[in-house]
C-alpha cells in the first residue's frame, strides 16, 4: 500500500485522523433511571431500573448459538469507537476485504464514545432479552465488561471457530483474569497508560511516575492527570496490584493523587482531551496514552516521548463480543476471528498505531517498510520498532490491568475514595 492511497500523510493526517477522540471519556454523564452512570456500577443502574432485581435478559451460552461458518447470515452489524479501524477514501479496507472472502456485507458504526453511555442505550434490549442491533461491540476492560458478562449480556464463543486466535493470538490477549479461557471476548486492541511529554518543553528527562510532581523535571503548572487511569496507574507504580487491591491500596493511591494535585506542576485533570492541551503546549508532560503519543510522534512528527515508568504501566484491553441475542453470531465470530489473521490485522496496526494482539505484525510492518521508500518507509520502520507496540515477556512483567469493580459495594468505594479529589 502505497503513501497515497493509505492516506494523508504528515500532520495532516494526524489532524484528519483525530486518533485520541478514539478514546473518548469513559465516564461521560448520562442520566437513567435516576441513577447517574459513571458514579455508581452498572450492577447499580440495573437494580433501579428493576426495582432492585437484576435480570439476564436472554442469555446465550456457546452450546445455545450455532457458530458454524454455513450457517451465518450475508450481514454483520458493528460497533466500535471512532477512528479505530483503516480507512481509506471513506471506506474501510479491511472489512472489504472480508467481504470479498466471505460474502457477508458489514455494516460499521463508530458509535461508542464511552462505555457508560453506550451501555444506557443498549440497556432496555439487553434487560429485555432483544437484538441490540449489534453483533459486535467493542468495550474496555473494567465494571461495564464485567457487568455485561455477569449478566448474561455476552454470548459465550464456541472455540472450535476461532482458529486465527489460537494461533496467533498474543500472550497478554489470552485469557485474561477478566474473561479466562476467552470465554467471551476476544482482543481488539490494546495500549499502556504511561506518561507522554514534549521534550522541548520539560527540564529534564523523566523517569519515575514521581517525577510528574517535581519541577526539576516539569515547569510549574504544566503537568496532566488521566483521571479514570490515574488510580490503577499509581498503584503499579506504589509496588500494588491493581487486579487484587482493596481499600487500604486505594486509600494510599488517593494520598499520592492528592499530593500530585496540590504540587506546583500541576495543571488539570483529563477524562479526554488531555492530547489537545498537549499539542497547545499547555502541557509539557502528563498521563498518557501509548498510541496517542506514539501515534503524535511518527506520524505527525511531533517532539514526544512515551515512557512506561520505571515501576510500571498499566495495560488496558478494549475486547470484542458479541451481545446476547444476536442476529449473526456465526457471522461475527467470523470477522472477530478474521482480525487475528496477521495481515488483516497489519491493516489496523498501520493505520492506528495502537498495540496489536498478533504479534506477527511486527515483522510484517518490517518488511512493508523495506518496500517504501521515503517518510512513509521510515514511519513504518519506526512503528515495527518501537518496543511499546510490541511487549516482550520483561516489558509485560511491568505492567497489569487495572481493578476490575464486580459489586454496588467496591464501585461506590472506589468513586468515594478518587472522585472527590478532582472536585475540590
Amino acid at each position: 500500500m502505497t503513501n497515497d492511497q493509505r492516506g494523508l500523510p504528515g500532520l495532516d493526517a494526524a489532524l484528519a485522523r483525530g486518533l485520541t477522540s478514539r478514546r473518548m471519556s469513559r465516564r461521560n454523564m448520562i442520566k437513567l433511571g435516576g441513577i447517574s452512570v459513571g458514579t455508581l456500577s452498572f450492577a447499580s443502574i440495573l437494580a433501579a431500573c428493576s426495582g432492585g432485581t437484576t435480570t439476564s435478559g436472554g442469555t446465550q451460552s456457546a452450546g445455545s448459538v450455532n457458530f458454524d461458518p454455513s450457517t451465518a447470515s450475508n450481514h454483520v452489524n458493528f460497533a466500535n469507537w471512532p477512528l479505530y479501524i483503516d480507512k481509506a477514501h471513506g471506506t474501510y479496507p479491511s472489512l472489504e476485504k472480508f467481504t470479498n472472502e466471505t460474502g457477508i456485507s458489514v455494516t460499521y458504526n463508530d458509535e461508542i464514545n464511552d462505555n457508560a453511555s453506550f451501555f444506557g442505550e443498549i440497556l432496555p434490549q439487553l434487560r429485555a432479552g432483544q437484538d441490540t442491533g449489534r453483533d459486535i461491540i467493542v468495550i474496555t476492560n473494567g465494571e461495564y465488561l464485567a457487568a455485561l458478562i455477569a449478566n448474561g449480556w455476552a454470548t459465550e464463543l464456541d472455540p472450535s471457530f476461532r482458529p486465527n486466535f489460537d494461533k496467533n493470538a498474543a500472550s497478554w490477549a489470552k485469557s485474561p483474569f477478566y474473561d479466562e479461557g476467552n470465554t467471551h471476548t476476544m482482543a481488539w486492541q490494546s495500549g499502556l497508560t504511561g506518561v507522554g511529554y514534549n521534550t522541548e518543553l520539560i527540564n529534564k528527562a523523566p523517569t519515575k511516575l514521581d517525577d510528574l510532581m517535581s519541577t526539576e523535571f516539569f515547569p510549574p503548572s504544566s503537568v496532566g492527570v488521566l483521571k479514570e487511569d490515574a488510580p490503577n496507574l499509581v498503584m503499579v507504580n506504589l509496588g500494588i496490584d491493581p487486579k487484587t487491591s482493596g481499600q487500604d491500596e486505594w486509600n494510599q493511591a488517593a494520598e499520592w493523587l492528592k499530593k500530585l494535585r496540590d504540587s506546583d506542576t500541576f495543571y488539570n485533570a483529563y477524562d479526554q482531551g488531555y492530547i489537545d492541551d498537549l499539542n497547545a503546549k499547555n502541557l509539557s508532560g502528563t498521563m498518557a496514552w501509548s498510541g496517542d503519543v506514539l501515534y503524535y510522534k511518527i506520524w505527525a512528527g511531533k517532539p514526544y516521548e512515551f515512557i512506561m515508568p520505571a515501576d510500571g504501566a498499566l495495560l488496558w484491553i478494549d475486547n470484542m463480543l458479541i451481545p446476547a441475542n444476536a442476529k449473526n453470531p456465526a457471522g461475527a465470530l467470523q470477522l472477530m476471528d478474521f482480525y487475528y489473521d496477521p495481515p488483516n490485522a497489519q491493516m489496523l496496526t498501520e493505520y492506528i498505531l495502537y498495540m496489536s494482539p498478533v504479534p506477527a505484525v511486527q515483522q510484517l510492518i518490517a518488511k512493508h517498510a523495506q518496500q517504501e521508500t521515503g517518510t512513509y518507509a521510515t514511519q513504518l520502520e519506526q512503528t515495527a520498532q518501537n518496543a511499546l507496540l510490541w511487549p516482550d515477556q520483561e516489558l509485560l512483567s511491568q505492567v497489569s490491568l487495572g481493578r476490575n469493580l464486580t459489586t454496588d459495594e467496591e464501585s461506590k468505594a472506589w468513586h468515594d475514595t478518587f472522585d472527590p479529589i478532582w472536585e475540590q
